[in-house]
C-alpha cells in the first residue's frame, strides 16, 4: 500500500513482466524486494528473496570506448535508493535465481 511519503515510483524489469513499485528516497532494496514479492502474489515463504537479485540499470559515461555501453551494478539489500541516484520512474533489472 502506498503512503504519503512515497510519491514516486520505479520500474522493476523481469523478463517480460514490469512492476511499478511506490517508493521513497529512504527506502532499501530489501524494502523493494519485499514488494516484489507481494506483486507477484507471494508471501515471504513462496518467494525466497535471497534468489532474487536487484540491478541499477547505469550507462558508462566518459571519453573512453566503454562510453555509451550499458552496465549493471548488483544492489545489496541494505543500500538505500539515495545511495545509488535512483530516482522517479528509474529502472531497475530483477533476476532471480530458478530454483
Amino acid at each position: 500500500m502506498s503512503t504519503p511519503d512515497r510519491k514516486d515510483h520505479i520500474r522493476v524489469k523481469r523478463r517480460n513482466q514490469t512492476f511499478f513499485i511506490p517508493t521513497a528516497p529512504s527506502d532499501s532494496f530489501a524494502y523493494i524486494k519485499e514488494e516484489i514479492c507481494k506483486a507477484l502474489g507471494g508471501d515471504d515463504d513462496s518467494i525466497d528473496v535471497k534468489a532474487m537479485r536487484l540491478y541499477v540499470d547505469n550507462k558508462s559515461e566518459g571519453g573512453d570506448a566503454d562510453a555509451g555501453k550499458e552496465t549493471k551494478k548488483e544492489i545489496p539489500d541494505a543500500a538505500l535508493l539515495s545511495d545509488h541516484d535512483v530516482k522517479n520512474d528509474d529502472i531497475v533489472i530483477l533476476e532471480m535465481d530458478e530454483s
